[in-house]
């Protein structure tokens, strides 16, 4: 079931702030409850649908889609805060509602297939089938996406079901396969012609397979990428027989949940890191080295990476008793700002002595820092085989599409070498996550992690070795429209495709052409400008932090050792991915 498209703004029920749809919508809009407010986008919407507005149509009825309220069932804590009403007024209620997402479901899958984006709009009927089994527009509309895509297993499947649903729904099924078998001989008649054409020029062409008249048809249909379906984790996704949770700890949705927001972001910062990394092996079921020396290349943009203190790479010894030691070398690959004299920063380029991260009795976890392209690391740390190639590799929230041609060039690179080695990553992405006690909200994939998403799976084809996830090891870092904005809130496991594919920019951007709208990418001026106002604003955080701690910047007066010591620290504060801006 696909995930709807995410909108950019919040409706007014979740956060109380109505400017938005004030402006949108006019100012009769802000006054109205949940539902009222819903039935008044669907209005809106299918005036604009009737007009040709079909993408602003899909706006307004997602929109109603979010301001619909939850059924009682849900309320918890809030239905008791506002008194509970008799069974059947709920009884009552719940059935408006369900009515009005069902409608809405429909009326968006319906606008996905005048846009052609037939696999949306089965999502779409998946969704409104899952609240009504039975509903026959579901079904049909269903089967008549399927029937576009060519997908004729499955339309036959979603028409048995549309025929076992009554008399309509029998008179419905047999139209629509009526209509397939008009299409498969007009298709195969095609071909016949095609063929014959093709022996009267004297052209040795072997007979087409079915299989290949059928993915001639499905490509006739352009039709966008759809986004993967995104599960929701749960502990069950990750007991596995290696590695002992700590499920006082790991599995306790009072901490990992309820707690967003509300306790030391410290505790978050140091552990969600280390647990991702491990629920990605739990949900591929990768196998971790035992009794020797565990490698992860934890690759990041030390301009945006979601974390602020070194992380407590502890918790993997203590969970894969196995793991005879870990070995994190930190790869800050982000685009860097130049000196004075167009020289990048020290230590750029240089191989940082690794360090005690976390030790249980002869045990050790340790990490190291680079700041360079991977292809600079992999040359510069050559002569070291027990660093320079990892078991596995962790993109820590890096947008894989970048900000500029040689963010995008950069980590393309990095994949090809990941690639060319065989290495198998653990992604994880940024997002919005539910809010502890507020009305729960639709979890959507933002346009920068959809992007990184077909970047991977479209443009240079690696293969998935689990489903996509909503993590619950995620850090909180600020408020957004109408949840918590996280970092790892998604995290998935691919490995690389064994087809040849290109990681030259221009060619994956090319693929990528027909299922997105690419940004535009800055030049490089812009970028730079834009490196140097983060730049400032790290220093002044990390000016803060000294003082924090009653000392002051190292001046020409003091010793070697301090000046020494301070570089190192402002390196591990934005160059190993320690500090999250705002």
């Amino acid at each position: 079931m696909s995930p709807r498209p995410s909108s950019t703004k919040t409706p007014a029920t979740f956060r109380g702030d109505t400017s938005y749809v004030s402006s949108q919508f006019g100012r009769d809009v802000e006054e109205l409850p949940g539902y009222e407010q819903a039935d008044h986008l669907k209005g809106q919407g299918k005036d604009k649908f009737a007009r040709g507005e079909v993408n602003e149509a899909i706006t307004c009825w997602l929109q109603a889609l979010d301001s619909i309220p939850p059924s009682s069932g849900t309320r918890g804590l809030i239905g008791i805060l506002q008194g509970s009403k008799h069974a059947e007024a709920e009884e009552k209620e719940d059935g408006r509602v369900l009515k009005m997402r069902v409608a809405l479901l429909l009326n968006l899958a319906l606008a996905h297939m005048r846009l052609k984006k037939f696999r949306q709009a089965v999502g779409f009927c998946d969704e409104a089938l899952f609240d009504e089994p039975g509903n026959v527009k579901a079904l049909y509309r269903k089967a008549d996406a399927l029937g576009e895509l060519c997908d004729w297993h499955e339309a036959e499947e979603a028409a048995v079901k549309l025929q076992a649903s009554g008399e309509e729904g029998t008179k419905l099924a047999t139209q629509k396969r009526e209509e397939w078998k008009r299409r498969r001989r007009q298709a195969d008649d095609k071909q016949k012609k095609m063929w014959s054409a093709a022996l009267d020029k004297e052209k040795a062409v072997p007979e087409q397979l079915p299989e290949a008249k059928q993915a001639t048809q499905k490509a006739e249909i352009e039709e966008a990428w759809c986004t993967p379906k995104i599960q929701m984790m749960s502990p069950f996704d990750l007991r596995t027989k290696k590695i002992d949770w700590e499920e006082g700890e790991d599995f306790d949705d009072k901490i990992w949940k309820e707690s967003l927001g509300r306790r030391e972001a410290t505790f978050y910062q140091k552990r969600a890191l280390p647990l991702s990394l491990l629920a990605g092996v739990a949900l591929a079921d990768l196998d971790l080295p035992k009794q020797s020396e565990l490698v992860v290349h934890c690759i990041l943009d030390g301009n945006m990476a979601p974390f602020a203190e070194p992380h407590d790479w502890s918790v993997i010894l203590k969970r894969c008793p196995e793991v005879r030691n870990v070995m994190v070398v930190y790869i800050d690959i982000g685009a860097f700002r130049p000196d004075k004299d167009g020289q990048p920063p020290q230590p750029y380029g240089t191989l940082l002595r690794p360090t005690e991260e976390g030790r249980i009795g002869d045990r050790v976890a340790r990490a190291a820092r680079f700041m360079g392209t991977y292809k600079e690391f992999k040359s510069h740390c050559q002569h070291l085989p027990g660093l320079v190639r990892a078991h596995i590799a962790m993109w820590a929230d890096v947008p894989l599409y970048g900000f500029s041609e040689d963010d995008f060039a950069t980590r393309l690179q990095a994949l090809s070498l990941l690639s060319a080695e065989g290495t198998t990553s653990v992604v994880t992405l940024g997002g919005e996550v539910q809010e502890p006690g507020s009305l729960p909200i639709a979890l959507r994939v933002d346009e920068q992690a959809r992007l990184s998403m077909g970047i991977l799976a479209v443009g240079i084809g690696f293969r998935k070795l689990a489903a996509w996830h909503w993590n619950r090891f995620v850090v909180p870092l600020d408020r957004g429209s109408q949840g918590i904005v996280a970092g790892h809130a998604l995290v998935g496991v691919l490995a690389p495709s064994s087809k040849k594919t290109s990681f030259v920019p221009q060619t994956v951007k090319e693929v990528l052409k027909r299922p997105f709208k690419l940004p535009k990418l800055e030049n490089p001026k812009q970028q730079q400008e834009k490196m140097a106002e983060m730049r400032d604003r790290q220093w002044q955080a990390f000016c803060q932090h000294l003082h924090s701690q009653g000392r002051k910047l190292a001046g020409p007066e003091d010793s070697d050792q301090e000046k020494k010591m301070q570089t190192m620290e402002w390196y591990k504060f934005i160059g190993g991915g320690d500090i999250a801006v705002h």
